[in-house]
């Protein structure tokens, strides 16, 4: 069994930071593999919580891994981590309140499952809004904007909407945003393994 250390922890990172890779055409950073990128950011939540329990900057650091990839964010994530080795303190969520005499418990839970789903996500999200705005004029995007705000709710009603739009707009338009999602790097070698 390895011997982890904040500061074992913050090397690695250091080392993974130079291979952040941003993508040219559709502006986004990416790990090539975003699986060792999880499990560090998993080992790293989880040291945090067992060394430093109810520190008010373990909200940051999750709030910022939420974040999209980018080199300031994963800096910043290698500051608050440099921070609980140089001032390792427990700050206290909150500076007030007064603790009575018992038994503090603190259950931690971290789920680096969904974080890696709402990276992915939003990996996703921004693939698709660049295939559009790539294919689409303004005018077209306003267009299928006020579709979906027609349809309210209704999910149903939206995408009948969508597809008439988008049919209306030509099947050129139509099969140029899913050829630019599909051959992005990132999807395309998802989708061919």
């Amino acid at each position: 069994m390895e011997n982890i250390t904040l500061k074992s922890l913050i090397e690695e990172h250091k080392q993974r930071i130079k291979t952040l890779n941003k993508d040219p055409k559709y502006s986004f950073y990416y790990y090539d593999d975003l699986e060792d990128y999880q499990k560090w950011l998993a080992k790293t939540s989880r040291y945090i919580r067992i060394h430093y329990p109810n520190d008010k900057f373990i909200s940051d650091f999750d709030q910022i891994a939420n974040q999209y990839l980018h080199p300031e964010q994963q800096t910043a994530l290698l500051a608050i981590l440099k921070a609980f080795v140089d001032l390792p303190t427990v700050i206290p969520q909150d500076y007030n309140t007064k603790r009575g005499k018992g038994i503090n418990v603190t259950t931690n839970i971290n789920n680096s499952n969904t974080q890696s789903q709402n990276q992915e996500q939003n990996i996703a999200i921004n693939l698709f809004l660049e295939a559009i705005k790539d294919d689409l004029t303004g005018k077209q995007v306003k267009e299928l904007k006020a579709v979906l705000a027609e349809s309210g709710n209704d999910k149903e009603k939206a995408r009948e909407g969508l597809v008439e739009k988008l049919k209306s707009f030509g099947l050129d338009v139509s099969a140029n945003i899913v050829a630019n999602i599909l051959t992005n790097p990132t999807i395309w070698s998802g989708f061919i393994n």
